[in-house]
């Protein structure tokens, strides 16, 4: 608990605020946490969706994890009512499969299973049970991206899931495209990952900022309508630090076309409002990339 709460919970939060930043309108009634843990997921979409949230369900093997969850809950006292209401903690997942929550978080729990195949099986009743977004969020290594990518994968190649929902998957975020991760390609892999500041439980005197590095996966329900497309500009994930010089900014970016372009922005070239917005641009944020610009692709070169 006073290891990883802190740093996990910031990890789920960025991740879910992704949801709350581009959905305004989407508005959770209930959520399940599968690999819950200490109850970050519940903590964080709490935080983000508050008392529209009627129902969580938080799934963890561990009995007395879901005893500490509980308890944090209640504030360390059984007197006291739960801070959250409605929470209640299983040890297995629902079984029905026509049981469905809004909103699906599964945080630093793929890795935990031993082989691809119970976490291709667990992937598969995850997506079942997911009514509008699935989260997915692990450790920003070479080895939680390859996991998030897997069920990536997996999710967008199912064709059954028409006997449960015949609403089609969609990548919703971080990829601005379905097609195979880029950074996967390129040798040596370098994990496709972002960070989160965030300071530690106040159980000593040293309060220092800590950063949280991680990798997420967001995957929605679509219901066949697709958004209508600029004609002039995609976006794109800004995939590293963004470099703020003189007169221009160095972003590093994954497009829609699958591709890593190394984009130097100047307001000369591509406008004072893509400059802007360039200059004002973190690492995982979104940017408004114009098809006219000079790209230059990213071929075999390291971060």
């Amino acid at each position: 608990m006073v290891a990883r709460l802190a740093g996990g919970y910031a990890a789920v939060l960025r991740a879910l605020n992704e949801i709350k930043k581009r959905d305004p309108l989407f508005v959770p009634y209930s959520l399940l946490d599968f690999g819950s843990g200490l109850g970050t997921g519940t903590w964080a979409a709490h935080r983000l969706w508050g008392d529209s949230l009627k129902e969580y369900v938080c799934v963890d093997s561990s009995g007395d994890m879901n005893t500490l969850a509980e308890q944090l809950l209640l504030e360390g006292s059984e007197r006291n009512n739960p801070t959250i209401k409605q929470v209640y903690f299983r040890q297995f997942l629902p079984v029905s499969p026509k049981v469905q929550f809004d909103l699906v978080v599964a945080a630093f729990s793929l890795s935990e299973l031993a082989t691809l195949d119970e976490r291709l099986n667990v992937i598969s009743t995850l997506w079942r049970k997911t009514n509008s977004y699935l989260v997915l969020v692990e450790n920003g290594t070479k080895e939680g991206h390859q996991i998030l990518m897997e069920a990536r994968d997996a999710i967008l190649k199912r064709e059954d899931e028409i006997l449960h929902d015949p609403r089609r998957p969609s990548i919703f975020a971080p990829c601005t495209h379905e097609l195979k991760c880029p950074k996967l390609i390129r040798q040596p892999v370098v994990p496709c990952n972002f960070f989160q500041f965030y300071y530690s439980l106040p159980l000593s005197r040293s309060q220092e900022r800590q950063q949280e590095r991680f990798s997420y996966l967001i995957v929605s329900r679509s219901d066949g309508e697709k958004a209508q497309k600029a004609e002039h500009w995609d976006m794109a994930r800004v995939i590293a630090q963004v470099h703020r010089r003189p007169r221009h900014v160095q972003c590093q970016l994954c497009c829609v076309n699958g591709e890593l372009k190394q984009l130097a922005v100047t307001a000369r070239r591509h406008g004072k409002d893509m400059y802007r917005c360039a200059r004002n641009s973190d690492w995982g944020d979104l940017l408004p990339v114009f098809h006219k610009e000079d790209e230059h692709t990213i071929n075999d070169e390291t971060e």
